[in-house]
């Protein structure tokens, strides 16, 4: 092998020695920072399919076929313009945005710089592509669950931002949200869920209730910041 060959040879080792060290192992998330057990044990739950952050994957993608999938549909007015309100959902700190009774956010995984972001981290305040929403749900006083979703879309041309359950959560399936302006000072949102999972008790009982009052709480955040970017 002549030394110019051997040359890049070690350099793509290099390479390929700093991409894997790059990405962060599940087991290196730090526990305190989580605050929630039950997001600690999902955590450690599906550290046993995944090794690394990165390795994550939805559980759906366009390709599915949703039409076996219940779907739950939910509709909401916001006071404020449609570009007003995109902003409030885009570049609202995921800490205030996701912070009432039911819902927690417990810390977020962005696969575009390969970091977790946790509650305490004040430098992190805007919607991405490739992020995992690790998130406490406290259904009721004393019952919590943890649930992850994987923001699949953003697309500020139609606005619809679409977040996807991840595999190895309970359910499978996306949330799709959708904005339509309706007046120059309002908002439409429609927040489309199809999801999926083992028991259909579950999914024809307990979901519709709990979901529906879990984004009510979202939209009602998401009103309230965008009546307070409005001017």
């Amino acid at each position: 092998m002549s030394k110019i060959n051997l040359f890049f040879v070690v350099i793509h080792f290099f390479i390929c020695i700093d991409v894997l060290q790059a990405q962060m192992p599940i087991s290196k998330v730090d526990q305190k920072e989580l605050v929630y057990k039950k997001v600690i044990k999902y955590l450690k739950n599906i550290s046993r399919s995944y090794i690394h952050f990165s390795d994550i994957q939805p559980s759906v993608n366009d390709s599915s076929d949703l039409s076996r999938f219940y779907l739950h549909s939910g509709t909401y007015i916001v006071n404020a313009p449609v570009q007003q309100t995109w902003d409030a959902c885009i570049f609202t700190p995921p800490t205030e945005l996701w912070h009432g009774k039911i819902l927690e956010l417990s810390c977020i995984y962005n696969g575009n710089s390969d970091r977790v972001f946790y509650r305490s981290d004040q430098q992190f305040d805007s919607l991405e592509h490739h992020q995992i929403y690790f998130i406490n749900l406290r259904l009721i006083r004393l019952f919590n669950v943890a649930a992850a979703l994987i923001t699949t879309k953003i697309d500020a041309d139609n606005n619809l931002i679409e977040f996807t359950y991840i595999k190895g959560n309970k359910s499978t399936g996306k949330q799709v949200i959708r904005l339509v302006g309706t007046g120059d000072a309002e908002t439409k949102i429609i927040h489309d869920t199809y999801y999926q999972s083992k028991s259909k008790f579950r999914d024809k009982r307990l979901y519709p209730g709990f979901h529906q009052k879990a984004i009510t709480e979202l939209h009602q955040k998401i009103d309230f910041y965008s009546a307070s970017r409005y001017f």
